[in-house]
């Protein structure tokens, strides 16, 4: 995981130093980047680094659950939260936070139900922060916040 982390960050400052990396980069990889991933580190960055701090100080009980939140869980909140009506808050839908909330319980219990995880409450109080972080988004980015910030809760809560 380190040699992964250190690897995209180090592709996404050298894309930043030289101009024509970064513009093939964006060609090549258009359809996966956010609008504003021309100019920052990218989603997948700060993705596989909070991967490799969730699997050094929280272990695979906590790591597992809570990247599988956000991998699954938050591009379903995107899907979901684009197309309902309704207030925003931070320019995010609370319908799109229920659905990740949503699946971050069918992850808990694909987990549970097969054994890869022993039931513990946090995981459901960690299912919660990873929605609430997901919806007010704490920068810089909720690749990295949601794992940690949810991360730190069911460690502390004896996940």
């Amino acid at each position: 995981m380190a040699v992964v982390s250190a690897g995209a960050l180090g592709l996404d400052l050298l894309r930043f130093r030289l101009s024509w990396l970064n513009r093939q980069f964006v060609r090549w990889l258009a359809p996966l980047l956010k609008r504003e991933e021309d100019r920052r580190i990218t989603g997948a960055t700060f993705m596989v680094i909070a991967a490799l701090f969730a699997f050094f100080f929280y272990g695979d009980e906590v790591a597992v659950p809570v990247l599988l939140f956000l991998s699954l869980g938050d591009p379903t909140a995107a899907l979901v939260g684009r197309r309902a009506p309704g207030p925003r808050i931070r320019g995010k839908s609370p319908v799109g936070t229920a659905a990740l909330i949503a699946v971050a319980l069918l992850v808990i219990g694909a987990l549970v139900s097969t054994g890869a995880v022993e039931y513990h409450w946090g995981l459901l109080v960690g299912a919660a922060i990873a929605g609430l972080v997901e919806l007010v988004s704490i920068p810089p980015d909720d690749n990295l916040t949601i794992p940690l910030i949810a991360g730190a809760a069911m460690y502390l809560l004896g996940v």
